[in-house]
């Protein structure tokens, strides 16, 4: 790991930053050897860790987009400080409002969900049509530190990103259109391949 994400990941520790798993990390850079990508969408850029993650693993052009200005800006002098600058399109905004804007006309080899985790089912049914065939969706944190798939009492406050992922598992699991296979490992990691 190079220095600049070494600090990235030390800094996400100090601020609880929501950066990659270790897990999902690994899953990741298997997936981009494997299929070597050339289109990335994400929704949930942070500070450009798993971006970085990426770029470093594949040739890929990715488009990304961030709700938080502060947090899009640290990501921006990390892609610099990695000189991965040119082959990001960065967009700032609420991926609900302009993730339609952003997809139009394009197609994508590798689309990895990272936003909002209510929004997962609505934004891979937006981006779907964008997927090429035999393209790959990663959703992370989908067990969500296991509440997802347990049987134990959810706090309010979780509750609705609970429900939201169980019918988020529960729609991709049972769909002719996807092939889905699920790692318990890190929060737990959807790999969705378009059929």
């Amino acid at each position: 790991m190079n220095s600049t994400l070494q600090g990235i990941r030390d800094l996400a520790q100090i601020e609880f930053l929501p950066i990659l798993s270790q897990e999902c990390e690994k899953v990741l850079i298997e997936l981009m050897q494997k299929y070597k990508p050339k289109s990335i969408l994400e929704i949930g850029t942070c500070v450009g860790y798993s971006s970085s993650i990426m770029l470093l693993n594949s040739e890929a052009i990715v488009d990304t987009i961030e709700i938080d200005e502060e947090r899009q800006n640290v990501a921006k002098s990390v892609w610099v400080a990695q000189n991965l600058q040119d082959r990001v399109n960065a967009y700032l905004g609420d991926a609900n409002e302009i993730l339609k804007d952003v997809i139009k006309d394009k197609q994508y080899d590798f689309v990895f969900l990272d936003g909002p985790k209510s929004r997962y089912l609505e934004h891979l049914n937006l981006v779907l049509p964008n997927v090429k065939e035999g393209g790959i969706i990663l959703a992370d944190d989908v067990l969500f530190f296991g509440l997802v798939k347990g049987e134990e009492h959810v706090a309010h406050k979780h509750r609705t990103i609970v429900r939201h992922l169980r019918e988020f598992l529960s729609d991709i699991e049972n769909r002719d259109d996807l092939d889905v296979e699920l790692i318990k490992e890190g929060n737990g990691i959807a790999i969705i391949r378009k059929k």
